[in-house]
């Protein structure tokens, strides 16, 4: 038997089980997104000098899942944040939501690493996107409660009311902020409680909220009078 050749079939073998964990070259690590409740375009996710647009998933509900184009070496930091903006908001959001990170697995890290662990090893990176309706204030004034303590309560649907009470006899506006009303949803502004002696309404306190009110933040003139009973 011939043993000579025994020591380059050694090295051989050592060669291809390097290989085969890294040793023999660079590994990469692809950079997987996973985006929630996504429903309207325009987001657009950056990462080490690439981008990402997200679409609204076919099926309304459904998780949009994608990758980068190209995985990132082992050892590469990465950062995935809203081209221009940050991983709290701002940058390429989709139109009339906004997008964050659900916090865990963070945006960022190093390729191949696990947060937690420098030297524990990951097979890809994964990022989480969770994408919410923009909200905008819902307010206006009360005007013609002239006896202090007189008090009207307003609602908007069912959970969101208001009590306003004047404090001065005297017709100045009170003015008066429900909870915000995401963008796309009906509003009705009602008197739930008239105050004693006294009938009110309300002007302007329907619609839906709509690109219109975005460039003033919100609907602010609803218009409450009151009038004191005969």
């Amino acid at each position: 038997m011939k043993f000579h050749l025994v020591r380059p079939a050694l090295v051989l073998a050592s060669s291809l089980v390097l290989a085969s964990c890294g040793g023999g070259g660079k590994e990469t690590y692809p950079v997987k997104v996973t985006v929630a409740n996504v429903q309207y375009p325009g987001l657009v996710l950056s990462t080490n000098g690439q981008e990402l647009a997200v679409n609204p998933p076919a099926k309304a509900g459904d998780n949009v899942v994608l990758s980068f184009p190209n995985g990132l070496d082992y050892g590469t930091y990465y950062n995935v944040v809203p081209k221009g903006g940050t991983a709290s908001g701002g940058g390429a959001q989709p139109a009339h939501q906004t997008c964050q990170t659900n916090g865990y697995p963070r945006e960022y890290g190093t390729a191949g690493q696990t947060a937690s662990l420098e030297s524990a090893r990951t097979p890809a990176i994964e990022v989480f996107y969770t994408c919410a309706i923009l909200t905008y204030a819902l307010g206006g004034t009360v005007k013609g409660l002239e006896s202090a303590d007189a008090s009207v309560t307003l609602i908007n649907g069912s959970n969101s009311q208001i009590t306003v009470t004047s404090t001065a006899t005297t017709t100045t506006a009170l003015n008066f902020s429900l909870a915000p009303v995401a963008y796309g949803t009906s509003y009705g502004v009602t008197v739930l409680t008239q105050p004693a002696g006294y009938t009110c309404s309300v002007a302007n306190g329907t619609g839906v909220m709509l690109d219109a009110q975005e460039a003033n933040k919100g609907v602010n003139d609803i218009a409450v009078t009151c009038v004191k009973n005969a």
